[in-house]
């Protein structure tokens, strides 16, 4: 390891050390990495939640036909 990646090293393990510290640095970073998510509009919220359990469902009956094995 070069010295420079040594004293980065050295520095971030100085900053996570600090419980508090290592919270706000990582709440910062899963904001920056994250999409907006905002809610769904009009029925597309149900139709969406529908649609999901169907494929739940689906998943489900898919898992019981493998482990009967019929």
């Amino acid at each position: 390891m070069t010295d420079k990646a040594q004293a980065l090293r050295r520095k971030l393990k100085k900053l996570f050390e600090d419980s508090q510290m290592r919270d706000q640095i990582l709440k910062e970073f899963n904001a920056s990495t994250l999409d907006p998510v905002g809610p769904v509009g009009g029925d597309k919220g149900e139709s969406f939640l529908k649609e999901l359990n169907e494929m739940t469902d689906l998943e489900g009956k898919t898992g019981q036909k493998g482990i009967s094995g019929e």
